[in-house]
């Protein structure tokens, strides 16, 4: 007599791991030991264009938000044009709730002189929905992750692994953050 296997017994197949799972897990260990904080925003936007179509990091500081880098903005000079993208989050509603919240956010961009100007900057077109990632380090929101499917308008898919990654990128930023500082206080009690 042979035995069944799991498939025929249940008549399902296994579980085919979601894109996002996938990525958590490779992307994890990099994050484990960045050598610099410049590596791990790459993480960021690595995973990030797993999922999306585009998408641009902000460094998030006093009333401002800031580009750091980007995938799929289809615009001459991408790197360089959101390098140079400095936009007010106090002429935003939109922008400056999902940073005050300091949580994910999936939906409908709401348009205000801010993110009108933001769309632009990204080459023109309105997203039907957008997914926005604050990246909380030492308590507050150290960098914001912008990402859209505007270029096929396809559904935002899970992001659950993106989220966790976000987090630990977050933890990720405050250890280097600490690192840093030690270092620097060091070479001062070494100067005395």
């Amino acid at each position: 007599i042979e035995e069944a296997g799991w498939e025929d017994d249940w008549g399902e197949q296994p579980a085919v791991e979601r894109k996002d799972i996938s990525a958590l897990k490779a992307l994890t260990q990099e994050l484990r030991f960045p050598n610099s904080t410049s590596e791990i925003t790459l993480l960021i936007l690595r995973f990030a264009s797993d999922i999306f179509q585009r998408g641009v990091l902000f460094m998030a500081g006093g009333d401002e938000i800031i580009g750091l880098g980007q995938f799929g903005i289809e615009i001459e000079g991408a790197d360089e044009k959101v390098r140079m993208l400095a936009l007010a989050l106090r002429d935003s509603p939109f922008l400056t709730r999902i940073v005050s919240e300091s949580r994910t956010y999936k939906g409908t961009v709401d348009k205000d002189p801010v993110t009108e100007s933001m769309m632009e900057e990204f080459g023109g077109g309105w997203p039907s929905e957008a997914a926005l990632f604050p990246i909380i380090a030492e308590g507050k929101v150290a960098a914001l992750l912008y990402c859209d499917n505007l270029s096929t308008g396809e559904a935002i898919s899970e992001t659950e692994g993106l989220e966790i990654f976000v987090s630990q990128a977050g933890l990720a930023l405050e250890k280097s953050l600490l690192q840093r500082r030690l270092q620097e206080m060091q070479s001062k009690m070494d100067m005395r």
